[in-house]
């Protein structure tokens, strides 16, 4: 843990052209360029720091076996001259952009577009861990205290090996050439107007990810007896990985008309990657720092099929309507709606792994470590039920080599998760009273048929319930509202 206090700071520049230009009555294109600047977080005082080290380099065995602590304003060991920020800017943040519309005949609409976004938060992850960092300028005292709470000495905690002196060489280091991460981002989809208020639209949408981030936790294994010789516990941050999406979608809307709104959607999608962290999940240290690409897999978002929609029905009675038009039985069954929303969906993926050892704490590659797959037997074999959601026995734990290191062959987010069945219901009754006055009373009901959704299973292989959902979401829940407009 650590504690200090910092005072950060960021520059950014952001200039962009934009333009539509009407080709033809039926051709529109929109077309433009930005650029982006932004320079990596700075302190007021200097009091950012990381470990200054050796990268792996192509055909490189032997990396990371220097690691110096370097403070803003000093000079690395192995990086050289280094800014402020320790951080290099990235300064070709260059953003194309271009989209179309084309009127085709027989009510047919044709769209497409390309365009590039850059992020910046990645600086933010990088200042604020920089901070935290053990360092000082000679003959200040530390701007920060670490512990790592990883003792060495064996045999119970006392009040002389109990509590580990504060740690000199840090924990975090970054690439300081990391560059911005960056998505390109395309799509493509025809619209057709069809009879009786229907327009379909069918669809493709992709996007790539280019220099994300990935983090590893580099020290000693069998081939690299080099690296980080004395097995200091950091974790390394640097731009080299990527993401890849794509998604067909095919799109059903019924206008309102004669009192029916009715919407779906099906969506056929595929996302894979092997950033430490994508879709917003936490950051997963890659098992085996010298092959980031035996991380690739699933993404943790990965939904394969998705079928999802919205209805909404005014029942036909009262003024206007079709039956009970004029007295008492109108006032009582006039402004009833029915409406609601249905999901059907295949599960988010999971990887299968061990529980956290004090080794793995240690190596900096707490719960990352992932098991080998056993020949001939199929992970999904007696699956997809309550007490045994995977099958344990298709995996077993790889041996360790000399220093500990254990490095399984299955990939990331393999197993496919529980999907989602969703449908929720409203009844709603509205009384006009005047011109500009009406009440509305509505009962919502969520999970309407009350399915039971599984939404946690025990991926830890040496436990207990390995395999074995764990939790289930929320049943039926009703909720009564009534409103008053003015």
């Amino acid at each position: 843990m650590a504690a200090g206090k910092s005072y950060l700071r960021e520059d950014v520049t952001d200039l962009f052209a934009l333009d539509d230009w009407r080709v033809r009555s039926n051709l529109t294109l929109n077309y433009g360029i930005r650029y982006e600047f932004f320079a990596p977080f700075t302190e007021k005082y200097g009091h950012l720091a990381f470990v200054d080290t050796n990268p792996i380099a192509s055909g490189q065995a032997d990396a990371f076996s220097s690691l110096n602590e370097t403070q803003a304003g000093q000079t690395g060991v192995s990086s050289g001259s280094l800014p402020n920020s320790l951080v290099f800017p990235f300064r070709l943040g260059l953003a194309p952009r271009v989209s179309f519309a084309l009127r085709l005949p027989k009510q047919t609409v044709l769209r497409g577009g390309f365009g590039m976004n850059y992020t910046n938060t990645q600086y933010a992850t990088f200042a604020t861990a920089m901070a935290h960092q053990p360092m000082a300028k000679p003959g200040d005292l530390d701007f920060v205290n670490e512990q790592n709470n990883v003792s060495s000495t064996p045999g119970a905690y006392t009040l002389v090996n109990g509590f580990p002196s504060p740690a000199t060489t840090g924990s975090y280091s970054v690439d300081p050439h990391c560059k911005l991460p960056y998505v390109e981002v395309w799509n493509l989809d025809i619209q057709k107007t069809l009879p009786w208020g229907v327009v379909l639209n069918v669809g493709y949408n992709g996007s790539k990810g280019n220099h994300l981030n990935v983090t590893s936790a580099p020290r000693v294994a069998e081939g690299s007896t080099g690296t980080n010789p004395n097995n200091v516990p950091f974790s390394y941050e640097q731009s080299a990985a990527f993401s890849k999406f794509n998604a067909g979608t095919l799109r059903l809307n019924k206008r309102l008309s004669n009192g029916l709104a009715l919407g779906a959607n099906y969506l056929y999608s595929h996302s894979i990657d092997n950033a430490g962290s994508v879709g917003g999940t936490s950051t997963v240290v890659a098992q085996d720092w010298r092959h980031l690409e035996r991380e690739e897999g699933n993404s943790s978002f990965d939904v394969r099929h998705k079928v999802s929609g919205t209805y909404l029905y005014e029942l036909p009675f009262g003024q206007d309507k079709r039956w009970l038009t004029a007295g008492t039985a109108s006032h009582i069954f006039e402004g009833f709606s029915i409406s609601g929303t249905f999901t059907f969906a295949t599960g988010l993926p999971l990887t299968p792994g061990y529980s956290v050892a004090v080794s793995d704490v240690a190596h900096g590659a707490a719960g990352t470590l992932r098991p080998n797959i056993v020949p001939g037997i199929s992970p999904t074999a007696g699956g997809a039920t309550l007490k045994k959601w995977f099958n344990p026995s298709a995996y077993a734990q790889p041996a360790a080599d000399a220093y500990g290191n254990a490095f399984g062959n299955v990939s990331r987010n393999s197993i496919a998760g529980p999907g989602t069945v969703e449908n929720n219901m409203s009844l709603s009754k509205t009384l006009q009273l005047r011109e500009t006055r009406s009440m509305e009373f509505r009962a919502t009901a969520s999970n309407v048929f009350n399915t039971v959704q599984y939404t946690g299973i025990d991926t830890k292989l040496d436990t207990a319930n390995a395999g074995q959902v764990t939790s289930a979401g929320s049943m039926r829940a009703f909720n009564f509202t009534a409103r008053f407009r003015f």
